[in-house]
């Protein structure tokens, strides 16, 4: 089932779902091309492939009674671990499970994995698990994308004065910026010395001062751009990119803030509606960039001096070594 994704990216972990949206209906949900049902079983979500072992229907199609999920073709019915829990119109139950996958449930998401020894469960942005921080999730709809060019773009310093003008970064004044690279195995950051006020509308209005800002790369999928004032924290946007084929990507953004006289409520509306062109823009350029890839029949990439963490993105999803490597370089932002 995974043969033809990254190394890592095949067997790691990856969300499916919010915790919150498994409600009485069941989700369907594809991952790596593989066809899933999500639902909520008496102990929690289960993911099972969707397909009933009986007669290959879409189990996604039926409904879910007392934490076991029921075909809307003959009514058999699977619970955790895929087991068949009952068949209408007798008392036997066939040894006819569903096939299930491991699950479990970190910041808000369910995770699953289609391999049958996952690698250890990823690293995640600390911000994702703070208690003590205003956060939220978002997910929004599937993209046009292939899996890795969403991460790099994620993290990408280099395309917002062109990409999202006015919106995130200035198309016409830049600042030089010194940058500090942090790459190894466990991953990568850049950190960028601004020190000054943004220049662009909305975060001159959720900033104001901006201290620093940081991209952190947390293998295989998971990116995180994060911005510092004088009083430290001033939003950190972590992004889980679950690959649902090679040219379909779901996004799972995570949000978080400082706690203060702002209520969490609007912060939750102006970082989405800030959010919402920003990330036509960028489905836009990802999909055109899938399809002129598709046009040419493989990816031939040049990597740019401001390509910080792309190379090591690439690397450590396809299982590959990266070594421990720092500098220091003088850009303009």
């Amino acid at each position: 089932m995974t043969a033809a994704w990254p190394k890592a990216v095949a067997v790691g972990w990856h969300p499916v779902a919010r915790n919150a949206e498994i409600r009485g209906r069941p989700l369907a949900r594809t991952l790596m091309g593989v066809p899933l049902v999500v639902f909520a079983g008496a102990d929690g979500p289960v993911v099972l492939v969707d397909r009933c072992p009986h007669r290959a229907m879409p189990l996604s199609e039926g409904r879910v009674e007392n934490g076991a999920i029921a075909c809307r073709y003959h009514g058999w019915m699977f619970a955790e671990g895929g087991r068949c829990v009952h068949v209408p119109g007798t008392d036997a139950i066939p040894s006819a499970p569903a096939q299930a996958l491991p699950v479990t449930v970190r910041a808000g998401l369910v995770w699953t994995s289609l391999s049958r020894a996952p690698s250890p469960f990823p690293k995640l942005p600390p911000e994702m698990e703070d208690v003590a921080l205003d956060t939220f999730l978002w997910s929004p709809p599937t993209a046009t994308a292939r899996l890795l060019d969403a991460v790099e773009n994620h993290l990408d310093p280099a395309h917002p004065h062109y990409l999202h003008p006015l919106i995130v970064r200035s198309p016409t004044r830049r600042r030089p910026v010194h940058v500090r690279i942090r790459l190894g195995p466990d991953g990568g950051e850049a950190i960028y010395q601004e020190d000054a006020r943004a220049s662009a509308w909305m975060p001159q209005l959720m900033e104001g001062h901006r201290l620093r800002s940081i991209g952190r790369y947390f293998p295989p999928t998971i990116g995180q751009v994060a911005f510092e004032g004088k009083k430290g924290l001033t939003l950190a946007i972590s992004v889980v990119f679950s690959p649902e084929d090679h040219d379909r990507t779901r996004p799972y953004a995570h949000f978080a803030t400082p706690r203060g006289w702002l209520p969490a409520w609007f912060k939750r509306l102006a970082l989405v509606g800030f959010h919402v062109p920003v990330l036509r823009q960028d489905k836009e350029a990802l999909a055109a960039q899938a399809r002129n890839i598709a046009r040419f029949g493989k990816p031939d990439f040049a990597i740019g001096p401001l390509d910080f963490l792309g190379p090591t993105i690439w690397r450590l999803a396809n299982g590959q070594r990266q070594e421990i490597e720092e500098r220091e370089v003088l850009i303009y932002l």
